[in-house]
């Protein structure tokens, strides 16, 4: 199940925020991502996901802002306390991990937020955020989509 925090979404107990909305946080949260990015300053990415007991994943996703559903392509995930990180690479994944909803991690005056939204609830409409356990991968992502008579943007297919 997806909740709409002040800022950011919240699934599966964790909470998704874009890099540029982490001003509008709470003083705590705040805080725990800018330390676990003090622990990978060279790494590169634009959300980040806080886990229960201090785990923070910052997570690089491609084409965050032109494409309607950005495939993830690497992660750090950052156990503060224990200051240790892990690092995956999913950019040679054939079915990758992608992101919906992305207008729930944005600042509310991010200039594509209405229209990111606008989609959301348009392929709402058709259904296709029923079965959430199986939309989180391309390949599942996109059948559907095509199905629904749309591409890989979601957009009508003409």
């Amino acid at each position: 199940m997806i909740v709409a925090h002040a800022v950011g979404k919240r699934l599966r107990g964790a909470l998704y925020i874009h890099r540029n909305a982490i001003a509008d946080l709470p003083a705590a949260e705040r805080e725990l991502i800018e330390r676990a990015s003090r622990l990978v300053e060279d790494f590169s990415w634009n959300v980040a996901r806080i886990d229960p007991g201090d785990i923070v994943g910052l997570l690089d996703y491609l084409a965050f802002d032109s494409d309607a559903f950005p495939a993830l392509a690497r992660a750090a995930l950052v156990d503060v306390s224990a200051r240790s990180v892990r690092f995956t690479n999913y950019q040679k994944s054939p079915n990758p991990l992608i992101l919906h909803r992305k207008e729930l991690l944005v600042r509310l005056d991010h200039p594509n937020r209405a229209a990111w939204a606008a989609l959301t609830v348009e392929l709402e409409l058709l259904g296709l955020f029923r079965d959430w356990n199986r939309i989180g991968r391309r390949e599942v992502w996109n059948t559907m989509l095509a199905d629904a008579g749309r591409d890989g943007q979601g957009q009508m297919i003409a």
